[in-house]
């Protein structure tokens, strides 16, 4: 194993996204809410300076207006086809097919700053039709550019295709929402598996005599290959790695098979160095991980070599993050990060973590 490859050759590991995308619209907001006070700061210093600062906030005003029930119009939209399917995936009901195309990320910020923007409009412009000239801002060129944005410019992105989320808006909402692959793939192993096994590891290993004393590390070691592809037998990817025993197995009833029975191997690790004895643990791979290899091979599972490695990845993440969090299966684990690609790679990677 080369020491300078990051993570045993796994690569590096991505972090969850931060906030950065809305510091970024808050600093073009706060910019550009700048440029307009400097502006009306500019004109203020003419005769016509309160026509000027009133245009601009009325302008400001309607074109947010305009936004937000463009937004809506689009919303509409996808309620047109949504409606033919209210039988089959909204129960018949036409409050659960509102709620599926009218709902917002930021709760009722749009319902917020559409009434705002009516409001200030409206105050602006009943203000001048009652003590100025109305044809100052009622002039019709003004709400045929109001259409345009509402109705007509919005619909035609839509169209083309501009307003998909890009891939990193859909990758971000999964990630927020646990609704990735890799998500759905660590809560089915954390559920069916290891928060049934973990916490009565050492207790197995206890109870048996061919190994109580030769496993120095009372923990489950778990193998996660970044090329997702695990062997049937560990000793196929690395010959240091011989199975050489198991644990007596645990037994319940699950999900209508009686006595199901969860079973542990014990793996030996012979290092060839003189004078080395050789190393005793509970090793296994990530079994899920295969099922993100066979879909990457799999045309019709639409996951591509890159994705597959991009999942694997927060895999890793959220399977750490659910163990940690769980009190019976913290300390009770090890996750081994591995590239799958290099042969004879495994055993150089857990004999400095078994001598630790």
């Amino acid at each position: 194993m080369d020491p300078q490859q990051p993570n045993n050759g796994f690569g590096p590991l991505s972090k969850p996204r931060g906030s950065g995308a809305v510091f970024a619209a808050l600093l073009v907001v706060a910019v550009s809410g700048a440029v307009h006070i400097v502006n009306a700061i500019a004109f203020s210093s003419t005769k016509e300076s309160k026509d000027v600062i009133l245009f601009m906030f009325f302008g400001a005003a309607l074109l947010t207006l305009s936004l937000v029930l463009s937004e809506l119009v689009r919303r509409v939209c996808l309620v047109n086809e949504e409606r033919r399917h209210r039988h089959t995936r909204y129960q018949g009901s036409w409050k659960k097919l509102l709620n599926s195309t009218f709902t917002f990320r930021y709760g009722h910020s749009i319902l917020v700053v559409g009434v705002v923007s009516f409001l200030t409009v409206s105050s602006f412009v009943l203000y001048y039709a009652l003590y100025e000239d109305c044809k100052t801002f009622c002039r019709s060129e003004h709400w045929v550019l109001f259409s345009l944005n509402c109705f007509l410019a919005p619909q035609l992105l839509f169209l083309v295709g501009l307003r998909e989320p890009s891939s990193v808006e859909v990758s971000q909402i999964n990630e927020i929402e646990n609704k990735n692959v890799a998500d759905g793939l660590a809560w089915s192993y954390y559920f069916g598996y290891l928060k049934l096994v973990l916490p009565r590891l050492e207790e197995q290993i206890g109870r048996s005599t061919a190994y109580m004393y030769k496993i120095t590390k009372k923990k489950l070691f778990i193998l996660i290959p970044k090329n997702c592809f695990t062997c049937n037998e560990i000793n196929n990817a690395d010959k240091r790695i011989k199975s050489d025993g198991n644990l007596e197995p645990y037994e319940r009833h699950r999900g209508g098979i009686s006595r199901r029975r969860y079973q542990h191997t014990v793996h030996q690790i012979e290092m060839p160095r003189p004078g080395e004895d050789p190393h005793y643990l509970v090793l296994e791979y990530a079994t899920p991980l295969m099922s993100l290899y066979n879909m990457s091979k799999h045309p019709e599972c639409g996951l591509s070599g890159q994705e597959r490695d991009e999942q694997v990845v927060l895999f890793y993440r959220k399977l750490r993050e659910i163990l940690e969090g769980c009190k019976e299966c913290k300390g009770r684990y090890e996750l081994v990060l591995i590239s799958g690609e290099v042969e004879d790679e495994i055993a150089d990677v857990l004999v400095p973590m078994l001598q630790s």
